[in-house]
């Protein structure tokens, strides 16, 4: 069983990358999934999230609001910093237990795929994977993709703020794939990575 971490920064098509994985035979995981798990209606995490950035940022059903606590979260490092020490210990241990129970399934996966949107702000992540795939995009293209998508431009600009860089991520990284065309080509150029790299893990 091989856990691969697929990382990227916000609009690079990591996200996109990973669920196309599964298409192709990985189980994936999404850490941002766990996390609204975890702080949602009767999330571990709900109440600690709230206490630390205010009654504004709690939904009427008893978990957070995930566009007020972005509101909140985004505003500055240090607030992001606060958020990531409340909900990174948790997101590990689900995404944790999960590989465990894969790893004990009667015929576990031969590929999981973790899409992990802050890898090198948590390292500790890295103990969880056998292999790390960056996902690569021009910073004006991530931009147009998630304006696109509906967000506001100085929400985008926030966010890539708080991120490490392109660089950084290529550094830790055993591939690299680069998604500055269009989404075919990206696609095509994952899928010909998996043939390559993936593929013969499979049974």
């Amino acid at each position: 069983m091989y856990v691969l971490g697929v990382t990227g920064g916000i609009g690079s098509g990591k996200t996109t990358a990973a669920r196309l994985f599964g298409e192709l035979g990985a189980t994936v995981i999404e850490l941002d999934d766990l996390a609204k798990k975890l702080t949602g209606a009767g999330g571990p995490l709900a109440a600690d999230v709230i206490a630390a950035f205010g009654p504004e940022v709690a939904a009427a059903d008893g978990g957070v609001d995930t566009k007020a606590l972005a509101d909140s979260a985004f505003a500055s490092p240090e607030a992001a910093r606060r958020l990531d020490r409340i909900v990174h210990p948790g997101v590990y241990a689900a995404a944790a237990g999960a590989i465990d129970m894969l790893a004990e399934m009667p015929e576990p996966p031969a590929v999981i795929a973790i899409d992990i949107p802050l890898l090198v702000e948590a390292p500790e992540f890295f103990d969880l994977l056998d292999g790390v795939l960056a996902v690569s995009a021009d910073e004006d293209k991530r931009v147009g993709r998630l304006l696109a998508r509906g967000m506001d431009e100085d929400d985008v600009r926030a966010r890539m703020a708080l991120q490490v860089s392109d660089a950084e991520r290529r550094d830790v990284a055993d591939w690299t794939v680069e998604n500055d065309a269009d989404r075919v080509t990206f696609e095509l150029q994952l899928v010909s990575w998996w043939d390559q790299e993936m593929a013969p893990r499979e049974p």
